[in-house]
């Protein structure tokens, strides 16, 4: 007798099963970190209200970035697994603890609250004035561009990292600071912490082949300071980069 068709409809089963499990899957793991999650977004309510954005400016957006990072990636199937992302939650709250703190220092006099700068949103630059700016100053090391909502360094781009770390290698008295940025798409506090995941990656890729991380400074400007004018791939492919600039 042919088992044909019953042997493909146990398949079809199976694949049916597996699609179910991996659903109901996805669904736990946001379940598990909803009550993270929201404590979060209420401890970062209560810390803007308590002016956390003037007295910490620096933790303050760190933690809001984690949380935005944190969030997106609990809702994400693609990145269930993900090992490079699993102690995300514990940076977050680590995040969340030195805020606190820096609160807590600041409220008790330890820390002057004018020692504090004010946080202050990078100005949009369009191409033209960002060229004017950097005339007679052109930066020796070259861009590296990401793919979409991704922060992995592409094998294209190594190719120009390693020249920049030859470069680095030659002058060993420079510094640089590099700068994350993101294409227009998502919200401002999602790209500011996709641009500085950009930028700790790229730093990452320079130490790992030799450069002293003291030489490297990192910073993202989001979708703020957009190199290349445009609404569409020709111009977003062109802001997912990151920028070196040599002190």
């Amino acid at each position: 007798m042919d088992q044909t068709p019953r042997m493909a409809s146990m398949t079809r089963l199976a694949l049916v099963a597996a699609v179910a499990a991996l659903f109901i899957a996805g669904c736990a793991v946001r379940a598990s970190y909803r009550s993270d999650i929201d404590q979060m977004k209420a401890e970062l309510a209560e810390a803007k209200a308590a002016g956390a954005e003037r007295l910490a400016p620096e933790e303050y957006a760190q933690a809001e970035a984690c949380l935005d990072w944190y969030t997106h990636y609990a809702t994400q199937f693609d990145h269930i697994g993900d090992a490079t992302m699993a102690n995300l939650p514990a940076r977050c709250r680590n995040a969340f603890a030195s805020l606190k703190s820096k609160m807590v220092a600041v409220r008790e006099g330890r820390m002057p609250v004018e020692a504090v700068a004010a946080p202050v949103s990078p100005k949009p630059e369009t191409p033209a004035s960002r060229e004017a700016g950097e005339q007679g100053k052109p930066s020796p090391l070259a861009d590296a561009f990401f793919d979409y909502d991704k922060s992995v360094i592409r094998q294209d781009a190594k190719k120009s990292l390693d020249e920049n770390v030859k470069w680095l290698k030659a002058n060993p008295s420079a510094t640089i600071t590099v700068e994350g940025h993101c294409d227009e798409r998502g919200t401002r506090e999602y790209n500011l912490g996709l641009g500085q995941r950009r930028a700790k990656a790229t730093k990452d890729y320079l130490v790992a082949a030799g450069i002293d991380p003291k030489r490297v400074k990192t910073i993202s400007y989001g979708k703020e300071r957009p190199f290349a004018l445009g609404h569409d791939e020709s111009a977003w492919r062109l802001n997912r980069r990151a920028h070196f600039v040599v002190q």
